[in-house]
């Protein structure tokens, strides 16, 4: 069941005698109960749209439902109900700084219409939810990152919403602590049954958390679905570059001119496949030598996606059948070419004729010759 609804959203600003589209014709759905993630880079659109979700931004066009009802036009009591349902968590925290922890949780309480002798009752519920009840006399200054974005997701969730809107709510915080942070997150929507939509542009978030996921750029969703079928195989190039930042890895320049002779070839996995032993087989049946010049596997859930660099030598007929079996049993195959990795190597750190850096330009084009199997 579909708990939020976007019909054909759009959110136009007008700035200085400009128009700018902040968010152009969108639809989705979320389902109850998931983890629904908006990814892309900065300035996609991403907190635009998120903020149409409790109406802190009304669409200039579209519809906006919860539930299977229409609120695009809420207003006055109606809007204040709605927005109890639908808790915030942003990226800086918003922390009261100068109040206690208990007293930024109880701000939410008093607007939420609780009634007083409840606070400290339910206080001592949302902060040993997130593991701060021995901070509930503590002020904000005192207390490391992780431990601010617990109490904005106490406060968040002070008057039981149905949502849980997230914005940017790890990119402010370390490794170790975005675990945690994210950890909870997941605890709260498993044991609470709470909706969460999270927004971010840091792709171990996606991976980690996200049940289905949309991809914006310049304002529009380019993709759509889940999360591992979305990023094992992207097909806008705005997924393809978030999905490179993140998994993709190239060919140690320095090691390039000591490689023994043969192909260059990268390999993408998906699945199950990933954790076969394919490249000994293969080299095996072939009577071929295979090297592992670098090597990646990342998992979105329980779903791996590995990506190997390899070096096929032997004889001609023998490297081109061991290719053509590899290329059968992987979803990405692409050959690279030594001379223009080398020259990329030779070229480290000239400029150009044009004035452009090496490194830029043979990023952009590395002599690769590519197929999708």
């Amino acid at each position: 069941m579909s708990v939020i609804e976007l019909r054909d959203v759009s959110v136009t600003f007008h700035e200085r005698r400009q128009t700018i589209e902040a968010v152009k014709h969108v639809s989705l759905t979320v389902e109850k109960g998931e983890i629904f993630g908006i990814v892309g880079f900065s300035g996609a659109g991403k907190s635009t749209l998120v903020r149409v979700i409790n109406l802190l931004q009304r669409p200039t066009s579209g519809r906006l439902l919860l539930d299977g009802a229409d609120i695009t036009d809420a207003k006055g009591s109606q809007l204040r109900d709605i927005r109890k349902r639908i808790g915030f968590i942003f990226q800086g925290f918003n922390l009261i700084s100068n109040v206690t922890v208990g007293r930024n949780v109880q701000f939410a309480l008093k607007a939420g219409g609780w009634e007083k002798s409840d606070w400290d009752r339910r206080t001592r519920e949302l902060l040993r939810l997130v593991g701060l009840e021995n901070k509930i006399d503590t002020y904000p200054s005192s207390l490391s990152g992780g431990q601010k974005q617990r109490v904005a997701i106490a406060r968040a969730l002070a008057n039981k919403p149905e949502i849980l809107l997230c914005d940017e709510a790890t990119s402010a915080l370390d490794l170790e602590t975005t675990e945690e942070i994210l950890d909870l997150l997941q605890r709260i929507n498993r044991e609470l049954g709470i909706t969460i939509v999270f927004i971010t542009h840091q792709l171990d978030v996606a991976k980690q958390v996200f049940d289905r996921v949309a991809v914006m750029e310049n304002g529009s969703v380019v993709e759509l679905g889940d999360t591992f079928d979305v990023f094992s195989a992207p097909k806008h190039a705005t997924t393809r570059s978030l999905v490179e930042r993140y998994l993709g890895i190239a060919v140690p320049p320095q090691l390039v001119p000591s490689l023994p002779a043969g192909q260059i070839v990268e390999l993408r996995y998906k699945g199950d496949a990933a954790l076969e032993p394919l490249i000994s087989e293969v080299a095996k049946r072939h009577g071929v030598s295979i090297n592992v010049l670098h090597a990646n596997v990342s998992y979105f859930g329980p779903h791996a996606i590995g990506i190997l660099i390899v070096l096929v030598s032997g004889g001609d007929a023998a490297v081109n059948a061991a290719l053509d079996e590899l290329k059968s049993h992987v979803f990405g195959f692409r050959k690279l070419d030594r001379t223009a990795l080398a020259q990329i190597h030779d070229a480290d750190g000239a400029d150009n004729e044009d004035g452009t850096d090496a490194d830029d330009a043979g990023n952009e084009n590395r002599g690769e010759k590519e197929t999708n199997a």
